[in-house]
């Protein structure tokens, strides 16, 4: 009888202190912050996510098929496959036009490998334009559009500006200037 008393006050005594122990719990954070990719020539190397060209288009009046697609530069009025010169091309006068950046992500910066699954909100652009007449537009976030998926390996979107579903009308002598264009990733 001793002996049965014994082990039950010393079992009571260890579940008291394992009812007493504060419970602890681990969270595991991921590092993660908006990454600047650098906009230079199309081609941003193998493997790597990065700029692929910018384009002043005609407006579209339904960018989000329009632009779901590859453009062809031979329908831009200007165009340039590098930030680092000028567009080609002249845009004219009094007809509605749109800015178009397209841009490639790698599956090591968009793709969420824990859930399988493209994170399109892990992707952003912004473009500086500085217009004579027009309003400019600062740091304006830019619209996204998935372009396609090459697989779990890249991500093609365009990017664009189109004053609110009115694009952009020059008027005669009027220029613009981009002054900056960024492109971001959650990485």
């Amino acid at each position: 009888m001793l002996v049965t008393i014994t082990a039950i006050a010393i079992s009571g005594i260890y579940m008291s202190m394992i009812l007493t122990q504060p419970v602890t719990e681990n969270i595991i954070m991921e590092s993660k912050q908006w990454t600047s990719h650098p906009l230079g020539d199309a081609d941003p190397g193998a493997g790597n996510t990065g700029f692929m060209y910018i384009m002043v288009y005609p407006h579209q009046a339904d960018p989000g098929t329009a632009y779901a697609s590859n453009l062809s530069s031979g329908n831009a009025y200007e165009y340039s496959d590098s930030t680092n010169c000028e567009l080609t091309g002249e845009t004219p006068h009094s007809t509605a036009v749109d800015f178009v950046m397209k841009v490639r992500v790698n599956n090591t910066d968009g793709y969420n490998a824990s859930g399988t699954t493209w994170e399109d909100s892990w992707v952003r652009a912004n473009m500086t334009i500085d217009f004579d007449f027009l309003g400019d537009e600062s740091d304006t976030a830019m619209t996204e559009q998935e372009i396609a998926t090459a697989g779990t390996t890249y991500k093609f979107y365009n990017y664009y500006l189109n004053n609110a579903g009115s694009g952009y009308t020059l008027s005669k002598g009027e220029t613009f200037n981009i002054t900056s264009a960024t492109f971001d990733v959650w990485e």
